[in-house]
C-alpha cells in the first residue's frame, strides 16, 4: 500500500507514530552522546581524583571509539534482520549498566575497561535509531530528521557540560555518571516496551512511500559488499570523520585550553561548553533543513570548509590573548563545523535504499568513530610532547584541511542532486 492509498485515519496514525519515533530517537541520541561525552565534561575532576596525565585522560575519552567501531561492525549487519526496537533496547540497557561501572572506577585501567564496554553497546543504539528513522520517514525527509537527531547528540554534549560540571563541583563526578547511567537504563526500558519499527508494525501491510521499484543495488538479498562498490560510503565516511573530529576535539580540549591559555575561571567552563553545544544544535537543525532543499554534496563540501575555519579560530584562541567576548564568539560559531551532519546521512540513505540504508549508515559512521578516538588522543599526545595547546589545535586544523581536500577529490564527479519535494 502506498502513502497516497492510505485512509485519513491511517495517515493520522502514521504521523502520530512518526512523531513518537522521532521523540524516542532523540532520547536515544541524547543518552548515546551523553554517555559518550559525559567523561569529557568532568575529565578535569576525574583526572585530579585518579591522577591521570593528559595522554591518559585523552585516551580514556577516546577509548570509547575503539569498541564503538567494533560494535558498529558487529551490530550493523543485524539491522537487516533485527527490529529497531531490539537494537535500540539492547544498546541502551547494556550502555546503562557499564555507565554505572564507569562511575565506580578506581583507576585508569578500570576507566578504560568501562569505556570500552560502553562503546560496544552504544553502537547498537545508533544502528537501531537509524533503522527506526528509515522505517518511519520517506527519503526526502531524512535530511531534516537526521539533522534533528544529530542536534540532539550535540544538545546532550551541551547538557553534559551544563549539568555535569556544576554537579561534579557540588556532588562529585561519580554522582553525575551514576545519574547518566540510571537515566540511560530508563530510556532503554521505555524503548523496549513501546517502539514500533514502521507502518507495517501498526497493521498497514506492504506499506511503501512511493510507487516504483528501487534501483537494483538496493536489493535486500545482495551481499553487504555491494555497499562498498559505490563512492557514497566513502564520501560519508570522510565527511563524518571531519565533523566528528571537530566535535571531539572541541568537546575534549577547548575548555582546558581556555583555562590555561586565556586564564578562564573554571566556573566559566560550563558556559563555554554549553555555548559550543547549543551552536552545534542550531547549525545541525539549519543544515538538516537545507539538505532537503539543496544539493547534499554541496552541503558536505561547505561543511568541510567551515570545519577548517572553525579549527583555525580555536588555534588562534590558544596563541593570542583574547577578550572574554571574543572567546564566547568563537565558541558560539563553532557549530558551523557540523552544518553538513544531516546531509551526510541522508546522502547515504538515499543511495542505498530502505533495506540497506541503516547498515550503510552504520558503516559510514565508522569514520566518526575512528575520529572520536584519534582527536582527543592525538591532541593529548601533542600537548604532552610539545607542551603546547597551539600545536595541538594546529594538528586539528591540519586534519580538517586534509578531509576537505579528500572530499573535493572524491566527490568531484558527483552531479548536483536536486532538492527533493517535501511530503508526508
Amino acid at each position: 500500500m502506498l502513502w497516497t492509498q492510505t485512509s485519513p485515519a491511517q495517515r493520522r496514525a502514521i504521523r502520530q507514530w512518526q512523531c513518537y519515533a522521532l521523540a524516542i530517537g532523540i532520547l536515544g541520541e541524547l543518552f548515546l552522546a551523553g554517555d559518550w561525552y559525559g567523561f569529557a565534561a568532568v575529565m578535569t575532576f576525574v583526572s585530579q581524583t585518579l591522577h591521570l596525565s593528559p595522554t591518559e585522560a585523552g585516551f580514556v575519552q577516546g577509548a570509547f571509539a575503539i569498541t564503538y567501531c567494533i560494535g558498529m561492525l558487529f551490530w550493523s549487519p543485524f539491522a537487516r534482520k533485527w527490529s529497531a526496537r531490539k537494537l535500540f533496547a539492547i544498546g541502551l540497557l547494556g550502555t546503562g549498566v557499564f555507565m554505572l561501572a564507569q562511575a565506580a572506577a578506581g583507576d585508569f585501567a578500570q576507566l578504560v575497561g568501562a569505556r570500552l564496554l560502553i562503546g560496544f553497546f552504544d553502537a547498537a543504539v545508533w544502528v537501531g535509531t537509524m533503522k527506526l528513522i528509515v522505517g518511519w520517514f520517506p527519503t526526502e525527509r531524512h535530511g531534516a530528521t537526521m539533522g534533528t537527531l544529530l542536534a540532539a547528540f550535540s544538545l546532550a554534549i551541551t547538557l553534559d557540560f551544563a549539568v555535569g560540571i556544576p554537579m561534579a563541583v557540588s556532588l562529585g563526578w561519580r554522582a553525575f555518571l551514576v545519574s547518566l547511567g540510571c537515566l540511560t537504563l530508563l530510556v532503554g526500558v521505555l524503548g523496549l516496551l513501546t517502539i514500533k519499527g514502521g507502518p507495517q508494525e501498526i497493521g498497514i501491510a506492504g506499506f511503501r512511500w512511493q510507487a516504483g521499484a528501487e534501483p537494483s543495488h538496493h536489493g535486500g538479498n545482495l551481499a553487504l559488499s555491494q555497499i562498498f562498490r559505490a563512492r557514497w560510503i566513502y564520501i560519508g565516511w570522510l565527511a563524518i570523520f571531519g565533523d566528528t573530529f571537530a566535535l571531539a576535539a572541541t568537546a575534549t580540549w577547548v575548555v582546558p585550553a581556555f583555562i590555561q591559555q586565556q586564564g578562564m575561571p573554571v566556573q566559566s567552563a560550563a558556559l563555554i561548553g554549553t555555548l559550543m553545544g547549543l551552536s552545534q544544535v542550531a547549525f545541525l537543525l539549519v543544515g538538516g533543513w537545507l539538505s532537503d532543499r539543496m544539493s547534499r554534496i554541496t552541503m558536505i563540501r561547505l561543511g568541510a570548509a567551515l570545519s577548517v575555519l572553525s579549527a583555525l579560530s580555536f588555534a588562534a584562541a590558544t596563541h593570542y590573548a583574547m577578550s572574554w567576548g571574543m572567546l564566547l564568539a568563537i565558541a558560539g560559531a563553532s557549530g558551523v563545523a557540523v552544518l553538513s551532519g544531516g546531509a551526510i546521512f541522508s546522502l547515504v540513505s538515499e543511495n542505498y535504499g530502505e533495506k540497506l540504508a541503516a547498515t550503510a549508515i552504520g558503516y559510514a559512521e565508522l569514520g566518526g568513530i575512528v575520529s572520536t578516538f584519534i582527536a582527543p588522543t592525538l591532541m593529548g599526545w601533542v600537548i604532552d610532547i610539545a607542551h603546547s595547546f597551539t600545536a595541538a589545535f594546529m594538528a586539528f586544523v591540519a586534519v580538517e584541511a586534509v578531509i576537505l581536500v579528500a572530499l573535493l577529490v572524491i566527490a568531484a564527479k558527483r552531479a548536483a542532486v536536486p532538492a527533493a519535494a517535501i511530503a508526508h
